[in-house]
This record gives structure tokens, sequence and C-alpha cells, in this order.
């Protein structure tokens, strides 16, 4: 039988530097990581086969960058299969090489949708702004939480502003966040952010913050990880987002099917925790970007584009908490089939993502 992974779970733990993603799943014996394994088999076995080679190439990949795209489309044919759609995995166009990822048919109904992934990767022109600094303070908290074997029993989200031109020692820069998960437990992480005020520290330097908050682990495993560093300062996302939608874009009006063709297009922004209050998806498709309203005109390069599916962090796992939206452009119409999405959704109950096994057939 054709599948992407060979499982073969032996022990337990976070992955190490050295490991790719499949690596880690393959090995990992936890619950919820064959939760993940069984998720990707299922939707990888309901590809068309002469699909399937080119997913499980880049989800066996050394790239994690390779990895996180082949996943998010994966999700996405899920999601568009799970909502009633006829799929077509990269239809051919007239005319040229050019092949969306998707054309979903439901009813009269048609329209394309491209998937991609900003905040990673060579290929995604929207990288977020971190820098080897930022990066260097990160690594150096997980280091100083490992050595002083701190329990993670929460996710701890760190998001970066300002500009970092120097670097610190591992004890100073990790300190607030080690107190801070030190004088907490899951149940009152969990509470925090129920009530909508999650539990936060941070670390500042002259102009430059790292902010963290503790998010529950989805899982259940109270096995929490460090995520980051994210950019949070104004533009630090809405420019990262802006150029990935402006590429597709432009690769749609180049070699697309024409005005009569309705372009969707689902984008991830990666290693950041995404809230829906910031603003940024709104400034990266606006004409004006102080103007923060989903019905303000949308800028000119991304005028053939009908719809942007904004979706969160596509980390493995994370989906029990990553909401999915859908901003429809102004001047041009959607498809009814895809009104659902106009409200924030579950991530995880648009891709059929559980804890079980999903049943076969």
């Amino acid at each position: 039988m054709n599948k992407v992974f060979d499982a073969r779970p032996v022990r337990l733990g976070p992955a190490t530097e050295r490991e790719r993603i499949h690596q880690f799943l393959e090995r990992e014996g936890r619950p919820e990581a064959a939760a993940i394994r069984d998720w990707i088999e299922y939707w990888y076995s309901r590809l068309p086969a002469e699909k399937q080679p080119d997913i499980r190439g880049r989800l066996r990949s050394d790239r994690t960058d390779r990895f996180t795209e082949a996943y998010f489309e994966l999700q996405m044919f899920a999601l568009l299969t799970a909502s009633g759609h006829d799929v077509c995995v990269e239809p051919a166009l007239a005319g040229g090489r050019y092949r969306p990822d998707f054309l979903a048919m439901h009813g009269r109904e048609a329209f394309y949708l491209e998937a991609t992934v900003c905040g990673q990767g060579e290929k995604n022109a929207g990288e977020l702004r971190a820098t080897a600094n930022e990066f260097d303070a990160v690594k150096k908290i997980r280091a100083a939480l490992q050595e002083e074997d701190v329990h993670m029993h929460a996710h701890l989200w760190l998001e970066a502003d300002g500009d970092l031109d120097r670097t610190f020692s591992k004890r100073a820069v990790a300190k607030p966040f080690i107190d801070l998960l030190k004088r907490t437990n899951a149940e009152q992480v969990e509470q925090s952010v129920a009530a909508g005020q999650p539990l936060r520290e941070m670390f500042r330097c002259g102009g430059w913050t790292l902010r963290g908050h503790l998010d529950p682990d989805p899982s259940g495993s109270a096995a929490g990880r460090v995520w980051g560093p994210a950019r949070s300062a104004m533009g630090g996302a809405s420019d990262a987002i802006g150029s990935s939608l402006a590429n597709k874009a432009k690769a749609w009006r180049r070699n697309g099917p024409g005005r009569d063709g309705i372009l969707v297009i689902a984008l991830s922004v990666c290693h950041s925790h995404y809230f829906w209050n910031d603003g940024d998806e709104l400034r990266a498709i606006a004409k004006d970007p102080t103007n923060e309203t989903p019905t303000a005109p949308w800028r000119d390069d991304l005028r053939g584009v009908s719809g942007v599916l904004l979706v969160g962090d596509v980390s493995l796992g994370n989906e029990l908490q990553t909401r999915a939206r859908l901003i429809g452009n102004p001047d041009r119409s959607l498809p009814a089939s895809l009104a659902f999405l106009r409200t924030e959704r579950c991530l995880a109950d648009l891709t059929g993502f559980r804890r079980e096994r999903p049943a076969s057939g």
C-alpha cells in the first residue's frame, strides 16, 4: 500500500535539530503524533494517484518549507473535499504550463484555489522579518528551559518588535519566560485564554521587545513547545502577506483563464500565531494600508483575486486552535459554496482533523 510514513513509534520527545519532520512523525510514539500521521495518510490516499508522488516527496523532504507547503496544500484539498466540492488537482489550463493548485466545482459553480505559505522558504517572497539576533535569542530561551528542566505545561509563543543589533546571555533573555512558566500551570493557562486574557511576559532592551504568551497545548499531552519569533510590529506581517498574495496574483494575471476565472488564494502565515484583531491581513489587501475594514477597496495588484482565505499557523497539531476566514474582494463575486467561510472557523473542523483515526473508505 502506498503510504507517506513508515511508522515506527519507538520513543517520545520533541524533534531534534537534525531530524526531518517526517522522521520525527515516524518515530514519535505519543497519541497526538499518531493522529497527525493518520490525518496525512487519510487525505494523501484520496489524492489522484498521479499527484501522490509529488506530495509524498515534499512531505518527506529535508526542507521544512517544502513539507509545510505540501501539508498546507493537503489541508486545502481536505477543506474543499469535506465541504462538498468536486476537486481537480493541478488542472491544466490552455496556453502554458501554469497549473493552479485546485479547480473546485460545486453544482454549476467553479473556482480556482491557490495555496501559499507566507513566512518561510526562498520561494516565498513574503518572508517574515525576524533577524539572526532574534533567532539567537529564541534558541537560547529553548536551551535555558531545557537546562533548567522547566515543565512545559503550555506552548510559549514569542513575538518580536523593534530593531535588535546585539545578542544576549542565555540567562538574561530566558529569565522572564522561565519565571512565567514556573509560576503558572496548565489549568491557569486554559482559564486565562478562555477569559481572553492570556498569561504574558516580556524581555525588553532599548527599542527591541520580545513578548511571550502562553497557550494551552491542544494535544493535552503537557508537552508544550517554544514557537517564534514572529514579528508583531505594524507592517511586519502585512508586508509579508501582501508580497505572497501579489506573487500569486501576478502569475494568475499572466497565465490564468482570463476575466471569467474566479481565483481564491488560501494563505497561511507560518511560524506566527495569527490573531484576527491585529489588522495585518486587512492592511495586506487594502489599497489604503491604514484602512482596516474588510470592505475597503483592494490594492491594484490584487484586483483579479476574488477572495483570500486567511489561515493561522499550519504547524502540526495546531489545527485545533487555528482559525480560518475568507475575505471577499468587494469588486468581485465569490461562489455561494464558500459562504460558510466568511465567518471565522476552526481549521480542525474544516479539514476533519481529530484525535481518533479517520474512518476508512
